[in-house]
This record gives C-alpha cells, sequence and structure tokens, in this order.
C-alpha cells in the first residue's frame, strides 16, 4: 500500500521516489513567481477654473490706486445728506450693488465723503461722513453685506479742484468709492493688477509609476506518507534500516544412492547382493 501511495504522489510530480533499503521522498522546492507590473499610466488633467477676475460694472473705470471712479457724480439735496431719486444716481448706486455682488473678492470697500470749502468745515465734515453713510444704507438695502463696507467724511480736506468757481466747487462735493482689500488682503497696485488680470491655469501631467517585480513564494504543502522518509532540503534524516527474512528450503535429489530421507552410510538391505556360503 505504501509503494502504491508513493507511486501515485511521484506520476502526480508531487515527490521523487528512491527505491533502496529505505523509501526517501525528495519536497520540491518553494515555487517563485514573478509578478508582472502594470504598465505606466501617464494622465492629463484638465485645468481647473479660471480664477475670478475683478471686473468693472456700468462705466466705471478701477485707478491704479484701486479708486472705482465714475464719470458722474452721486446728487444730494443742498445741505443735506438725502439722496436725489435722480437716473444718475440711481445708476450709480446699483452699478455699486453690482459692482459688489459680482466681486466678492472685494472683502472691503471704503466710501469717502467730501464738500467745498464754504461754510463751516467742522459741518462740512459731518455731512460728508453722512452722505457716505447715505450712499452704504442704499446698497446694504439692495443685499450688499454691511461687514464689506466703511464710510468717513473729510469734509473740504483734499480737494481736487479750486474753490472759486461754481463748476470747480461742484468737483469737490463728492464721494469716492475705494478698494481696501481683495481676499482679506490690503491692496496695492501690484495685488490690484493681479486681480484684474489672473494668470491662465494649465493642466498638469500625472504619471503613475508601476511599483517593482515583486517575487511571491508559493509554500509546498507538506504530505505525510507512511512508512516514507521525506527529505527536507538542508536537513539531514536517518532512514530506518528494514531487513526483509527470506525462509530457506532444502531439496533432496536421489541419485543411485540413498533415498531421500535415508541415513547416510547405510545400505538398503533389500538391495544387497546374496552372500555366498564359504
Amino acid at each position: 500500500m505504501t509503494r502504491n501511495f508513493v507511486a501515485m504522489l511521484t506520476a502526480a510530480g508531487l515527490v521523487g521516489l528512491t527505491v533502496g533499503c529505505a523509501a526517501k521522498v525528495t519536497v520540491p522546492p518553494p515555487v517563485v513567481a514573478e509578478v508582472t507590473p502594470p504598465p505606466v499610466v501617464v494622465a492629463d488633467t484638465p485645468p481647473p477654473p479660471p480664477p475670478p477676475r475683478l471686473a468693472t460694472v456700468c462705466d466705471a473705470e478701477i485707478r491704479p490706486d484701486g479708486h472705482l471712479h465714475f464719470p458722474h457724480e452721486v446728487e444730494f439735496d443742498i445741505g443735506k445728506a438725502t439722496l436725489k431719486s435722480t437716473d444718475t444716481t440711481n445708476k450709480i448706486v446699483q452699478c455699486l450693488v453690482d459692482f459688489m455682488t459680482n466681486n466678492k473678492m472685494v472683502t472691503k470697500f471704503r466710501l469717502e465723503g467730501y464738500t467745498d470749502s464754504d461754510g463751516n468745515a467742522d459741518a462740512n465734515t459731518k455731512l460728508s461722513d453722512d452722505r457716505a453713510a447715505a450712499i452704504i444704507a442704499a446698497m446694504t438695502s439692495k443685499g450688499v453685506e454691511p461687514a464689506r463696507l466703511w464710510g468717513k467724511g473729510f469734509g473740504p480736506k483734499k480737494p481736487v479742484a479750486a474753490n472759486d468757481t461754481p463748476e470747480h466747487k461742484a468737483m469737490n462735493r463728492r464721494v469716492e468709492f475705494h478698494i481696501d482689500e481683495i481676499n482679506a488682503v490690503h491692496i496695492n497696485p501690484e495685488r490690484l493688477q493681479l486681480a484684474m488680470n489672473p494668470p491662465a491655469p494649465v493642466a498638469t501631467t500625472t504619471a503613475v509609476v508601476a511599483a517593482p517585480a515583486v517575487g511571491v513564494t508559493v509554500a509546498t504543502p507538506a504530505v505525510a506518507v507512511p512508512g516514507v522518509v521525506v527529505a527536507t532540503p538542508g536537513v539531514a534524516v536517518a532512514a530506518p534500516t528494514v531487513a526483509v527474512g527470506v525462509p530457506t528450503v532444502a531439496v533432496g535429489v536421489g541419485v543411485g544412492g540413498a533415498p531421500a530421507g535415508a541415513p547416510a552410510g547405510k545400505k538398503d538391505p533389500k538391495k544387497e547382493p546374496p552372500k555366498k556360503d564359504k
């Protein structure tokens, strides 16, 4: 039965059998399989959407210092901080609302009120401050966040023309609009230009590099064979010696002699010749 089982294992390629005084099974070495890495994949990532661009609205102009300049002025009642409901005033207020709505990057927007030099300077400062606040109130009523707006009145300070003619005095009675911060950072000419002309995004190329080949060792399962010695590589195992006794059979053949089983040296009395009388 042992020989048949070993023969089956040998035929299956699992063991090598050596017949001798003792049977020896040789376990083949572990199998190492080479894993082929996947090919390198190169993918082009599309460019991200362009960054928001600071844009003007209506007929306004953004000057290098951040001044949002309109060709016309907001109109007020004489000596008051009340906005006149004229086409010019309504248009400028709506353009300011659209500018703040379309340019969320503008996190701080400043309104500065000014007057001419006629009258009391302190009263003019108060009047200019109230006029800036009146425009802020009109903008917030149309949805602009109050936290993004602030105003200050300067009265007759910082005139843009001499206070010598009605035309020049009208130029000094004004409210200016300035960009203070972009994305919570105070502007300078460089930041302002970058916001108005942001660089175009570019596509990126990504290469997925495959990992190097990895050797995988597949262990050979252990097989127990009764009466068979398994030779493990690198381990010396002494095989027991099996003695097989063969019985001895003696066969006697009689040829012209005593029959088989007769004592040696004795003759058969029946076959002796008769004795002669002397």
